[in-house]
């Protein structure tokens, strides 16, 4: 029995649905019913009735869920012994994520450090992001529409792109447009370039948003930038208010970290961020 196993059992007899259980576990509601019936089919035997009110468990899924809470609690026990850091608000976090992300967050990863000092904090930006499943990281700030389904996450809100240009160009006839290189936007940003502005061969490239905003403002073309970082900028100005395309912004962490102490106050200092907007 895997953590993530024991998640997708715990969420249905918690949420009693498929869309209550995706809610708790921060993925898709396919996701739980793909998962619950790869599970059916791993342990021969049907694990949760589906029914027009929503989905109960049968008495294989309690014994599952019985069973394998017992064995979660049981080696909960044993990593406290041997490590003493899960629940305290001690030890290190290293978040992978992307230079804009960790540009947009820094104040939130500030009052995180300013609350919890006795936390270290490392924060690796780069453009190969690293791996949450091979313990190359703790947590994960992305900007993705396609989160993993097998980590444990939050979404945080969007990165909205609009088409900007640098205010001394705006009036140019014929302005020269910069793209993005092999990145998570480069391909929708392609499509709205050859969409909106068919005859326009892009002269230059870039490999991160971070460096599109410094291109454009620094006069180098037009390009394609999230308003979060754009809007602040007084040197630029918007071709249009026509949104571009967006790509969600997820926390997530690997689901057997989700309720490590630490891991958990990092958590809880994103959302509320987002509360407060």
């Amino acid at each position: 029995m895997r953590a993530p196993d024991l998640a997708i059992v715990a969420a249905l007899s918690s949420a009693g649905t498929f869309t209550g259980a995706a809610r708790l576990l921060g993925v898709a509601h396919t996701t739980v019913s793909r998962n619950l019936r790869d599970l059916e089919a791993h342990y021969g035997a049907r694990l949760a009735d589906r029914r027009d009110d929503g989905v109960v468990l049968t008495p294989e899924g309690e014994r599952l869920l019985e069973t394998a809470r017992r064995i979660e609690a049981e080696l909960a026990s044993l990593e406290r012994d041997i490590t003493g850091h899960d629940y305290r608000l001690t030890g290190h976090v290293k978040l992978t994520t992307v230079d804009i992300l960790a540009w947009i967050y820094m104040p939130t990863l500030a009052r995180f450090r300013q609350r919890h000092p006795e936390i270290e904090l490392a924060i690796e930006t780069g453009t190969e992001l690293r791996n949450l499943s091979r313990r190359e990281a703790e947590v994960a700030l992305r900007a993705t529409n396609t989160p993993d389904d097998h980590h444990f996450g939050r979404r945080l809100g969007a990165l909205e792109f609009y088409p900007y240009v640098q205010t001394a160009r705006a009036a140019d006839g014929a302005l020269p447009w910069i793209e993005y290189g092999n990145r998570d936007c480069s391909q929708p940003a392609t499509r709205w370039l050859r969409r909106h502005h068919p005859s326009a061969r892009p002269q230059a490239s870039v490999p991160t948003p971070l460096m599109m905003l410094r291109a454009v403002e620094m006069g180098l073309g037009a390009g394609l930038l999230p308003s979060a970082v754009a809007d602040g900028s007084p040197g630029l100005v918007r071709l249009s208010d026509d949104m571009a395309f967006s790509i969600d912004i997820w926390l997530l962490a690997p689901m057997e970290l989700r309720h490590t102490a630490r891991i958990k106050a990092l958590f809880e200092v994103f959302q509320e961020r987002n509360r407060e907007g």
